[in-house]
């Protein structure tokens, strides 16, 4: 009685395990079969449209968005920040921020941008509406940092 099939849940890294194991299996001639599960609340594995968890992420994150922009609107010229996943893909963040409709501002790793020109559009935000809601993913300065 041997292992036939083997699933491997995951996202770019367990991808890369299961492909480990099936060269494995395949040099040490064992019939088996890996099958790799794309995996990642970041919704960022290549050629995959969609990994499970990410919708409830994106839910989750429009609540909180929605909470700061019950708090940003409750103070004169009220900022309400959120930071949330995506070190290196802001999928979360612009998905919570296109579809929560409250946010202003969202920044994310894949576009790179000037603090200057950032807080001369908050400047103008706030002038216009009184208030000012933020959405950035987590390696949204990441650019800035790498290349200091």
């Amino acid at each position: 009685m041997g292992i036939d099939v083997v699933f491997v849940v995951g996202g770019n890294g367990g991808n890369a395990g299961a492909a480990a194991i099936q060269r494995s299996c395949e040099e040490n001639n064992v019939l088996c079969s890996v099958v790799g599960v794309p995996k990642s609340i970041d919704n960022d594995i290549l050629l995959i449209d969609k990994c499970f968890g990410f919708d409830t992420a994106v839910e989750e994150a429009q609540r909180a968005l929605i909470c700061a922009k019950v708090e940003a609107s409750s103070a004169f010229n009220g900022i309400g920040l959120v930071k949330l996943m995506g070190r290196q893909s802001g999928f979360i963040a612009m998905d919570a921020s296109m579809s929560s409709g409250v946010v202003d501002i969202c920044l994310i790793p894949e576009v790179p941008f000037e603090i200057e020109k950032l807080l001369a559009y908050i400047e103008k935000v706030l002038a216009r509406k009184g208030h000012v809601v933020i959405c950035c993913a987590e390696g949204c300065l990441q650019q800035k940092e790498e290349s200091a």
